[in-house]
């Protein structure tokens, strides 16, 4: 029988050993970067609609605001009488009735700055509507289609006790028609 040193097969052994624990295989890598890739995309869509979600209720807060400092001013035109100097209210900024515009107020324009990116603001003079344009709109709908701007305007109703600003037209952001603000 030959005579196999004993060093000889234990080198073999460990070479094996280390050959097998080296690290990943590109199969395993491939898996890791698929599910790392999938895992970041469902992370992103979350963020993506959380942020719409912000977006979303900051206008209504702000539309709120507006309301409130709207009755404030249509009591304030009340106890003056008919004789008041004031603009009529559906024919004012309504922004004017906040103690301070939104931070994304760009003030009074008939045609938006050009290079203007969304999520802002602004009064047209023009139709007497003060108009948002949003920054994610993947969950907006006006009249049905997928909208690019929302567009309100102070109304007074027959049968409301208070001009409201209403949404010009009507809007539904994530199934909520719009319409309903306090």
């Amino acid at each position: 029988m030959p005579c196999i040193p004993v060093s000889a097969g234990r080198h073999d052994r460990r070479h094996h050993r280390q050959h097998h624990m080296g690290g990943f295989g590109l199969v395993e890598l491939a898996v890791a970067l698929a599910v790392l890739a999938a895992l970041l995309y469902f992370l992103l869509d979350r963020v993506l609609y959380m942020q719409e979600m912000a977006e979303k209720t900051e206008v209504e807060e702000t539309i709120r605001s507006i309301n409130y400092g709207l009755r404030l001013e249509a009591a304030s035109h009340l106890a003056r009488g008919p004789e008041s100097k004031r603009l009529p209210l559906e024919i004012d900024n309504p922004i004017k009735w906040l103690k301070a515009p939104p931070r994304n107020y760009l003030g009074e324009y008939a045609k938006v700055p050009a290079g203007t990116k969304p999520g802002f603001w602004y009064f047209d003079p023009g139709s007497r509507q003060l108009i948002y344009r949003p920054n994610r709109a993947e969950h907006l709908t006006i009249n049905g289609k997928k909208g690019k701007e929302l567009r309100f305007a102070v109304q007074s109703n027959e049968g409301a006790s208070q001009p409201r600003l209403q949404p010009y037209p009507p809007y539904v952001w994530f199934e909520n028609p719009a319409g309903g603000n306090r």
